[in-house]
This record gives C-alpha cells, structure tokens and sequence, in this order.
C-alpha cells in the first residue's frame, strides 16, 4: 500500500511561500492585519512564542514540583497569546489562573530565608529556567510598547516566578566586591 506524505505547506515544493517577501499577516484583538515581519506585533509574539519553548524546555529539564511550575508558566503564556490574537477576555482570564496556580506551587517549594544577593546558575537545570525568565520579560518589554498593561503586567509576574523557581535549583548567590 502507497503512503502519501502531505506536507502542511506545500509551497515548500514551489520554493515560494507566503511571507517570502517579508509580508505576513497578524492577528491582533481579533482582527487580522496585513504587516512587515519587523512588525511590533510581530515581534511581540516571537518573543513570546520563544518564551514559551523556554518554558517547555526548562520544564522538561528539572524536577516536580519545579517542572509543573515551568509547565504552568508555559501554558500561561500560551493563553496569553490567544488573548492578544483574539481580544477575548476570557483567554486573559485563564492565563492569570494558570499563573495563580503556579505560584501556589513555589510558594509551597520556597527556600526559607531572603535572598541578599544576585542568582548565578550554578546547574544547566538553573540556567534553563533562567532562559525562559529572560523570554518572558523580552516579551513584556515587547508588550509594554503596545500599551497592553494587563497582560505586560502577568509577563512580570511570570518571570517573577521563574526567578523564585530559579531560587531552588543549584545556584551561587553573587555580591560584588572591589577587587583591588
């Protein structure tokens, strides 16, 4: 019996595709725009897409409840996207529950005790997180010049998290100190 592949895209096969000239479309709040790919929104949703595989990434690195905080994240961040692609207040809604749960999570994995210094990762585990922290506030940056508060808001609070799980894994707290 024949299998056929189907590829999702077959203007692969042509060599000409759209967006080949720098072109695409963008959902933004429901209605979709023809834009250049350097496009705020654009780059926006790079960020945050980046964000999101970080967060897969680090997730899938560490241990529970760790992961499960990383997962939540990335799910977060997922349902943010939908909302600014669509403008419904309910994705937005249920990315701010998804992050509500995670920080349940590490707060209940907190180490005891203030930190009174700068995070050094000390673990590929550690930096992975520490990736998907600096995604999310790439995007937040992304996100405030399009002065889209409510969700630039979840973004800080989102790699807040990431930083606290970053807290738990194996790391070396930085002071500086002259060097003489």
């Amino acid at each position: 019996m024949w299998q056929y592949i189907v590829l999702i895209k077959p203007c692969l096969l042509l060599f000409t595709c759209p967006g080949d000239s720098g072109d695409t479309v963008v959902y933004w709040k429901g209605s979709a725009r023809p834009v250049r790919k350097d496009d705020p929104v654009v780059k926006l949703y790079g960020a945050l897409d980046t964000a999101i595989a970080y967060s897969h990434k680090a997730a899938n690195l560490i241990p529970r409840p760790q992961a499960r905080i990383m997962r939540l994240v990335a799910f977060s961040l997922m349902e943010l996207g939908f909302y600014l692609a669509t403008g419904r207040a309910e994705y937005l809604d249920t990315a701010t529950a998804l992050y509500r749960r995670a920080l349940k999570l590490a707060y209940a994995a907190a180490p005891e005790g203030r930190l009174g210094s700068w995070l050094a990762c000390a673990s590929p585990e550690c930096s992975a997180v520490d990736e998907a922290r600096v995604w999310i506030r790439w995007a937040e940056r992304r996100l405030v010049s399009l002065g889209e508060a409510p969700a630039a808001k979840l973004l800080n609070q989102l790699s807040n998290l990431a930083f606290e799980v970053m807290r738990t894994l194996p790391h070396i707290e930085y002071r500086h100190r002259n060097i003489d």
